[in-house]
């Protein structure tokens, strides 16, 4: 049986942010809404030194590419949906 594995990458705009610790804030709090509904794995991976910008990768893992496709559609539409937050772009990539 294949697995299927989602990685979901978002580039987004906090333009509430006017230090890394802001930033950071917004990003922990992103991080333990997604980690409290969803088994994945989430990490900033780009931008990590600009305080109104960041670049997040969210990776999941499933025996079937719908539920993966599903799962990830849910977390993109939570972090999409947050208010310190203005996601500019967005991808799947499947693996």
């Amino acid at each position: 049986m294949a697995a299927a594995i989602g990685l979901l990458e978002l580039d987004i705009l906090i333009p509430g942010s006017s230090s890394l610790k802001d930033k950071r804030r917004v990003i922990r709090s992103i991080k333990d809404k997604i980690r409290g509904k969803f088994n994945v794995s989430i990490a900033e991976v780009g931008y990590q030194e600009l305080h109104g910008r960041t670049h997040l990768g969210i990776v999941t893992i499933s025996t079937s590419r719908k539920d993966a496709e599903e799962r990830l559609q849910a977390l993109f539409k939570i972090i999409d949906s947050e208010l310190n937050t203005q996601v500019i772009e967005h991808k799947t990539i499947w693996l």
